[in-house]
């Protein structure tokens, strides 16, 4: 049986091998050498398969509790939210090693994609109203002479090294960091490193559809995760999918613009926003799902290039000439699905 789970951003669903219940704790069930942990973290689910005797359900367990308290901006008392919350200055992060290695992975996709990806995008998220119920009131002026400046990470933020010690600096009191677009998959990825250091060779490991696998399941074949169909406001699974892959030692995170959005003005508007243009992208993109070696990495680019959109996203793949990174785009073409993928 699959789980089911009303969610905002849940967009890939996994063909479990086990029978999975909800619940609001860890949780474990042994099936044949295979034994599966699941629970409720960051916001969504969590279902992690491995081949080993041993239960590290309490260490995976610690393991999330930690990262949220690093890197959650939903948790108030977390280290983002400290620095988010305070004044112009600098934060040390002695025993913030997380926040440390997310901080530099989304600097460094912030360059790589100029700004279509953006840990600094906030303010922005803000003000057109995805941290708060109410409507957005939009004054165009606004978003250009006083939010996009707060986007410049550059010019906002900066890591310091001095004796020894290293500091988050934030240059304008205004200025949020925000790394819901990279932080799940990073996760993922912290988990699955854990598990290659107590020798486990066969595992897959998901948060909130974020996944990545290493082996092989309970059958000897590669984990095989289904992607599903874009359809408005629908359930995890509910419509089926629109395209199963095959993970050999790979991760894969999704992103859409169809099921979490707002209204503004009586029309949808996506929570996909344009961090160059500061308004929702309009493109036609559905989802994009990228399959490459870290959850990080695809967490990070799905996010960029469902902003980019389509035929952007297609020449910034042929300009990279040894792209180690799969993409797969359902797109809307006069109202019928349409995919484009580069394999």
């Amino acid at each position: 049986m699959i789980l089911e789970v009303r969610s905002t951003h849940n967009l890939l669903f996994t063909f479990l091998l086990f029978l999975i219940t909800s619940c609001d704790h860890v949780s474990t069930d042994k099936s044949e050498d295979f034994l599966r942990i699941s629970g409720y973290a960051q916001g969504t689910t969590f279902n992690i398969i491995y081949q080993d005797n041993a239960d590290f359900s309490d260490s995976i367990d610690a393991i999330l509790t930690n990262f949220d308290k690093q890197l959650s901006t939903y948790d108030s008392l977390s280290f983002v939210s400290e620095v988010n919350n305070g004044l112009d200055s600098c934060y040390q992060l002695k025993n913030h090693d997380w926040f440390y290695t997310c901080f530099h992975y989304a600097e460094f996709f912030y360059n790589e994609t100029k700004n279509s990806f953006n840990p600094s995008i906030y303010p922005l998220v803000n003000y057109w109203g995805f941290y708060h119920e109410n409507e957005p009131s939009i004054d165009s002026s606004y978003i250009k002479d006083s939010l996009l400046p707060l986007l410049k990470m550059e010019d906002n933020f900066s890591l310091i090294d001095s004796a020894d010690q290293f500091f988050i600096c934030k240059h304008h009191p205004q200025a949020k960091l925000d790394f819901n677009a990279i932080a799940q998959g990073y996760s993922v990825d912290v988990i699955a490193e854990y598990l290659q250091e107590q020798d486990v060779q066969n595992y897959m490991v998901e948060i909130g559809g974020e996944i990545r696998t290493k082996g092989v399941n309970h059958k000897g074949d590669h984990w095989k995760i289904g992607i599903e169909r874009p359809v408005d406001s629908s359930y995890i699974g509910e419509h089926g999918f629109q395209k199963i892959v095959s993970l050999n030692n790979q991760a894969l995170a999704t992103s859409g613009n169809y099921r979490k959005f707002k209204t503004y003005n009586g029309r949808r508007i996506s929570h996909a926003i344009n961090p160059v243009t500061g308004f929702p992208t309009t493109n036609s993109l559905l989802s994009v799902s990228v399959i490459t070696d870290k959850a990080a990495t695809a967490d990070a680019l799905a996010t960029s290039f469902l902003v980019m959109g389509k035929q952007n996203t297609i020449s910034y793949l042929k300009e990279i000439e040894k792209a180690n990174f799969k993409v797969y785009m359902i797109y809307d073409s006069l109202g019928e699905y349409k995919e484009w993928s580069n394999f």
